[in-house]
Formats: structure tokens, C-alpha cells, sequence
């Protein structure tokens, strides 16, 4: 008898801790889908206007390329960090 309510209890408390463990683990990925999108496409609309300014550059002076050196100190670039 002493076993078996031994043994209950280790699943009840096992079966506590996956329930634990799996809110977490459901909390962690809403948290990830909330705030990645966001930042993504805040990173994607930068890459955009840094493409068309380079195009509209590489038009301009008839270039076949255009090189584009990036040295993150840019105030926009900084906005990027409020998107938390």
C-alpha cells in the first residue's frame, strides 16, 4: 500500500512538472511570435529603403553596382531598438 502511494505521488509530481513545464514552453513561443514578426519587418522595411536609395543611386551615376558600407550608427537604425 505504502508503495503505491509512493509511487502516486511521483506521478502527480511529474505530471506537475511537465504541466509546468509545457505553459512555459507555450508562454516562451507566444512571446517569440509576438516580437519577432515585429522586428522583422521593422528590419525588412530598413533593407528595402537601403535597396531603393541604392538602385536610385546606381541609376544616377550609371553604375553596374553599387557598394553599401553599413556602420550601425545610423539614427534610424537606432529606432530599432523602441520595438521591443
Amino acid at each position: 500500500m505504502e508503495s503505491i502511494t509512493t509511487t502516486i505521488i511521483s506521478v502527480t509530481a511529474l505530471i506537475a512538472a511537465l504541466g509546468t513545464f509545457i505553459a512555459t514552453v507555450i508562454k516562451a513561443k507566444k512571446e517569440i511570435e509576438n516580437t519577432l514578426p515585429r522586428k522583422i519587418q521593422k528590419q525588412c522595411s530598413i533593407d528595402l529603403e537601403i535597396t531603393n536609395k541604392m538602385e536610385d543611386l546606381k541609376e544616377f551615376v550609371q553604375a553596374d553596382r553599387v557598394q553599401i558600407y553599413d556602420f550601425h550608427n545610423r539614427s534610424d537604425i537606432m529606432l530599432m531598438e523602441e520595438v521591443h
